[in-house]
C-alpha cells in the first residue's frame, strides 16, 4: 500500500473518532485497591460474573481465526477490619469456561501451556481455581497485594505488549503487586508466578516481573502530558530445572509519551487522548528465531458517555511480543521457528459502546478492524458482546 493511500485511510477513519467513543472494558473501571473503602462493612460477599461472546476473523497466515463463547465466575468472602493501616483478606473460587472448546486460545507465552504448567495430560478446559488475596495500604494511594492481583486491563498496558483479548483467555495473575496511585505519579509493578517446580519436575517454572510507571506534567486545568514506561520480563527455567533447552528469557519494553485533553460537549465531558511508544524486545535462549527488535506505536483515543473509540498503527523490525496481539509479530501461525515478516505493520480501529452502565452491571458492544500490509491477506477484524454482573453483599457492618 503506497503511503498516499495509508494516508487517505488514516484521515478518513480519524474523521470516524469525532463522532464515536467510550468506557475502559473488561470491567477495568472499577475502583483499585489503592482507593479508600467506600464500604463500612467488615464482612462481604462479592460475585462477579462476566459472560461474553466474541467472534475473531483472522488473517489466516498469521493467526487462526475462532470464537469465544463463555463466561467467567468469581465469589469471594472478604474480611476488612476497623485498623490502623487498612487491610483485607479476600478468599473465594474462580472458575472460567468455554462452550464447546477443548483448550484455550491465547498469545505466544500460552501455546505451550500444558508443557511448561507441567499439567501435561491432566490439562483440562474446565477451570476452577481458588482465589486468595491479602492486601493493605501502608500510606495513602499505596497498596501492597500477595496472591490474586490486580491484572489484566488493570495494568493499562498498550496492545504491542498486552492484547487486550487475554482478558478473556489467561489465568488470572497470582504472585506479588506494589501500586500506587498519586496525584500526578502512578506505579504498577508486579510478579505473576505462573508455574514452580520441584526436583524431578521435567517442566520449567514460569513468572513475569511487569512494571507500568506514569508521571503526569499538567499543562492547564484540563490538559496534559504523560511519560510512560511500560515492561513485561517473561523467565522460563530454574536452579532445579532439568531440562536446559527450557530456561529461556524475554523482554518487551516501551517508552511512550502521551497527550491528553478533556473538553466539554453538550456539559458533557470528552477526552482526547493521543500517545507515541518507541518499543524493544530482547530475548535469550533461543526459543524464538529472532533475538532483538523494535517498534514504533502511535494512537489516539476519544471518550464520550458511553462511547469510546480508538486509531491505532505500529510498525515493527523483528518483534515479538510474548504477551502482545498477534499482528504486532514477526511469526506467523507457521510457528514460533519461521519468520513470517521481518517488518509487521499494521493500522487499527476499534469502537465500543456500554449499552447499559450500572455499578454492579454493564452491558457492552465493541469491534475492530487491523489493515496489515504484511499478510497475504490484508484484513482482519472481531466483533464482541459483553455482560458483567457483580452483586455486593454486605453481611456484618463495623
Amino acid at each position: 500500500m503506497t503511503l498516499l493511500r495509508w494516508s487517505f485511510l488514516f484521515l478518513a477513519l480519524s474523521s470516524t473518532l469525532f463522532h464515536l467513543s467510550a468506557q475502559t472494558y473488561y470491567r477495568g473501571e472499577r475502583t483499585s485497591v489503592t482507593q479508600p473503602s467506600t464500604t463500612q462493612d467488615v464482612l462481604a460477599l462479592r460475585l462477579s460474573a462476566e459472560g461474553f461472546f466474541r467472534n475473531d476473523e483472522y488473517a489466516s497466515d498469521l493467526v487462526a481465526d475462532y470464537t469465544l463463547p463463555g463466561y467467567r465466575l468469581q465469589v469471594d468472602l472478604g474480611y476488612s477490619p476497623k485498623t490502623e493501616l487498612p487491610i483485607e483478606l479476600r478468599l473465594g473460587l474462580y472458575h472460567q469456561y468455554y462452550w464447546g472448546a477443548s483448550r484455550y486460545p491465547a498469545a505466544l507465552a500460552y501455546q505451550d501451556l500444558p508443557y511448561w504448567r507441567g499439567d501435561g495430560k491432566d490439562y483440562t478446559r474446565f477451570r476452577v481455581l481458588p482465589f486468595f488475596r491479602a492486601s493493605i495500604q501502608p500510606v495513602r494511594g499505596l497498596a501492597i497485594l500477595l496472591g490474586h492481583l490486580e491484572g489484566g486491563a488493570r495494568h493499562e498496558l498498550i496492545a504491542p505488549l498486552y492484547s487486550p483479548e487475554l482478558n478473556l483467555t489467561a489465568d488470572p495473575e497470582t504472585g506479588l503487586q506494589i501500586r500506587y496511585e498519586g496525584k500526578h505519579t502512578q506505579l504498577d509493578t508486579w510478579v505473576d508466578w505462573q508455574s514452580f517446580i520441584f526436583k524431578g519436575d521435567t517442566h520449567p517454572e514460569a513468572f513475569v516481573f511487569g512494571l507500568h510507571a506514569r508521571q503526569a506534567f499538567p499543562l492547564s486545568s484540563r490538559s496534559q502530558l504523560e511519560l510512560q514506561l511500560q515492561a513485561l520480563a517473561h523467565h522460563r527455567g530454574g536452579v532445579l530445572n532439568e531440562r536446559a533447552d527450557t530456561v529461556h528469557t524475554w523482554l518487551n519494553s516501551a517508552l511512550g509519551l502521551a497527550y491528553e485533553h478533556h473538553f466539554l460537549l453538550r456539559e458533557r465531558p470528552l477526552t482526547l487522548r493521543s500517545a507515541v511508544y518507541g518499543a524493544l524486545y530482547s530475548q535469550r535462549g533461543e526459543h524464538y528465531p529472532l533475538d532483538k527488535g523494535w517498534g514504533i506505536y502511535a494512537e489516539t483515543s476519544l471518550r464520550y458517555r458511553r462511547w469510546r473509540t480508538e486509531l491505532g498503527y505500529w510498525y515493527g523490525s523483528d518483534f515479538v511480543s510474548v504477551l502482545g496481539t498477534p499482528f504486532v509479530q514477526s511469526l506467523g501461525r507457521a510457528g514460533r521457528t519461521a519468520v513470517h515478516s521481518h517488518h509487521p505493520r499494521y493500522l487499527s480501529w476499534s469502537a465500543s459502546y456500554s449499552i447499559i452502565e450500572r455499578e454492579h452491571y454493564t452491558l457492552g458492544l465493541s469491534g475492530g478492524v487491523w489493515v496489515h500490509p504484511h499478510s497475504t491477506h490484508s484484513n482482519s477484524s472481531y466483533i464482541e458482546a459483553y455482560l458483567s454482573i457483580s452483586p455486593y453483599f454486605g453481611l456484618i457492618k463495623r
